[in-house]
């Protein structure tokens, strides 16, 4: 559903205020996120003293269907005509590296926002607004900038989850921090509202928080109340169709549906690990979102004057293409990385001969004779 949000977002149009909207979705994915990294590290004993894992398991995560689209929408734009490769030529070099760097390694391109032309030099502008040259017009995966803030929060998490008294104080920091913009003007506007990692860094702990407070507490009562999950589960989902429909300020609005996913996420999570069709949706939410907008722009060349007269139509069809082209990336490229994934986690298991603990936000296999755990796939 968030990851749709994006997509149709990203359509324009009369499709921007749908299900939650591009931006809230994208906070989401940073709680989403937050709770299962905190899963990963806190809940098992896999990434105990092995750090260096942790990292390897998330680039396997995030870099094989990254990289893929990433290639592919090169190609796509040298066959084209390569007006994507004539927008370099009115770079400086360091604009240049900039993008090429981050167009490879991801990281970056969240600050790449703060960053424009002035005088045909590169500089902090403080926003992407403000340059002779539009920078991110030099991404192939414009979307992908979430995927910088996100592993920002990897180079953070083993050294924070794993003491309260760290994550509450980072989490005071950080909002705090977001206060003194807001108050200052600096934050309430594009790229400050939500690209700007110390102050979307709340948003991942207020996940962390989650998982650490709530699961207990949920798995208890879910003993007792058997379709709490269920109930829990449908009621984010009936949020995300109403979500436009709640007529309060936006600002606020958006502030109680962090705190509701923050809620009930382990509900989720717990819905999850009973429903096995649950699992194999969310498995192509993070493919939708790195896919789509090769996906549109392929559309757009195919069907141009559709997307101008019938723009449910192409809304329609751009979704079914999305779903289709993330199955495919799903078998041919996740499904073969998944097993090397699967390799690195069990070598983090020791030699003790326990049994291997699902991983939140890969391809979960339940312990042999132990109740199956699920999860929620994480989108950045």
């Amino acid at each position: 559903m968030l990851a749709l949000s994006v997509v149709l977002d990203h359509l324009g149009g009369g499709n921007a205020d749908h299900l939650v909207g591009g931006r809230l979705a994208v906070q989401l994915f940073y709680v989403i996120s937050g709770f299962l990294i905190s899963y990963v590290l806190t809940a098992t004993d896999r990434y105990q003293g092995a750090t260096g894992k942790f990292y390897a398991n998330r680039f396997l995560r995030l870099f094989p269907i990254y990289l893929a689209v990433a290639s592919m929408t090169l190609l796509a734009h040298a066959l084209s005509g390569g007006a994507f490769f004539r927008f370099y030529d009115a770079l400086p070099f360091s604009a240049e590296l900039f993008l090429v760097l981050s167009n490879i390694f991801i990281m970056g391109q969240d600050w790449l926002m703060f960053f424009g032309i002035e005088h045909s030099q590169l500089a902090f502008t403080g926003s992407f607004a403000r340059s002779e040259v539009p920078l991110y017009q030099g991404l192939l995966v414009p979307q992908a900038w979430t995927l910088g803030v996100e592993m920002s929060f990897y180079l953070v998490a083993p050294f924070v989850l794993g003491s309260p008294r760290r994550l509450l104080t980072l989490l005071v920091m950080s909002l705090a921090l977001r206060g003194v913009l807001i108050a200052s003007g600096i934050g309430q506007s594009d790229p400050w509202t939500y690209r700007f990692f110390p102050t979307e860094l709340a948003l991942f702990l207020i996940g962390s928080l989650s998982h650490q407070v709530l699961l207990p507490r949920y798995k208890a009562w879910a003993r007792k109340a058997k379709l709490l999950p269920e109930a829990g589960t449908a009621l984010l989902f009936g949020y995300c169709l109403l979500h436009f429909s709640i007529g309060i300020n936006p600002t606020v609005r958006d502030g109680l549906a962090v705190l509701l996913f923050a809620a009930l996420l382990p509900l989720a999570f717990l819905f999850q690990s009973r429903h096995r069709l649950d699992r194999a949706i969310g498995e192509l939410s993070y493919p939708i979102y790195i896919c789509h907008s090769l996906v549109i722009m392929f559309f757009s060349w195919l069907l141009d004057e559709l997307s101008l007269h019938q723009p449910m139509l192409f809304a329609a069809l751009v979704i079914t293409g999305c779903i289709g082209f993330s199955a495919l990336l799903n078998g041919l490229i996740a499904d073969p990385v998944e097993r090397l994934r699967s390799r690195l986690r069990t070598d983090a298991d020791g030699a003790d001969g326990s049994s291997p603990v699902p991983v939140a936000g890969a391809r979960l296999r339940p312990p042999a004779a132990a109740q199956p755990l699920g999860s929620i796939r994480r989108v950045p």
